[in-house]
């Protein structure tokens, strides 16, 4: 755990190679099955996870629309009208933005 933690706080790609190689060699150490599988998490998704690393890119804002979106329409219980759905939509997004530190 601390050294996938390691890994995640590094930003500089030859820093980021050699806390992985570290991370994947302590989960190999341990050979219990929960730290196989938390190494093969990691390498599935590696792609992302390095681009999240070094380009400092989030898809915060969309999950965030996304979640108003769906609490909308659990709250809604059926919207018939899809115009009335929308501006209620609209209208949560515009409340919620005041909310948010800026980006």
């Amino acid at each position: 755990k601390e050294r996938l933690r390691l890994l995640l706080a590094e930003h500089e790609p030859h820093l980021i190679r050699r806390r992985l190689y570290d991370f994947y060699d302590a989960a190999a150490r341990a050979d219990m099955e929960e730290t196989t599988r938390l190494a093969t998490t990691i390498d599935t998704w590696w792609p992302a996870v390095l681009v999240a690393l070094t380009e400092d890119v989030t898809n915060a804002r969309t999950e965030g629309f996304n979640r108003i979106i769906k609490q909308t329409k659990r709250v809604g219980c059926g919207f018939t009208n899809m115009d009335n759905y929308r501006r209620r939509i609209m209208t949560h997004i515009a409340l919620t933005r005041g909310q948010r530190p800026a980006a």
